[in-house]
């Protein structure tokens, strides 16, 4: 089932993008409400629906930009190491 990303204000309420193609139609959308601008950067879309953590796309491709923050949200031994294959120390 595909997600609905809404333009109008309930766009609050919006589902958090689980991979690019999600990302450019949240991007889409927010930029149709008039109060965005053209953002199609994972992290930006994933965070402004709430999602930052270890179950983020963005953070599980290696590519998150603030990942000492997630590591604070990391529980399991599991996420633990995933954290350190990806960001090392950081």
């Amino acid at each position: 089932m595909e997600k609905k990303y809404r333009s109008d204000a309930a766009h609050i309420f919006n589902p958090i993008p689980e991979n690019e193609k999600e990302t450019l139609q949240s991007c889409n959308a927010l930029f149709k409400t008039g109060m965005y601008p053209i953002i199609t950067d994972g992290c930006f879309h994933v965070g402004m629906a709430g999602g930052c953590g270890p179950d983020c796309y963005v953070y599980r491709d290696g590519e998150c930009g603030e990942p000492e923050g997630i590591l604070n949200d990391c529980e399991t031994e599991e996420e633990i190491e995933r954290h350190k294959r990806l960001y090392g120390n950081k």
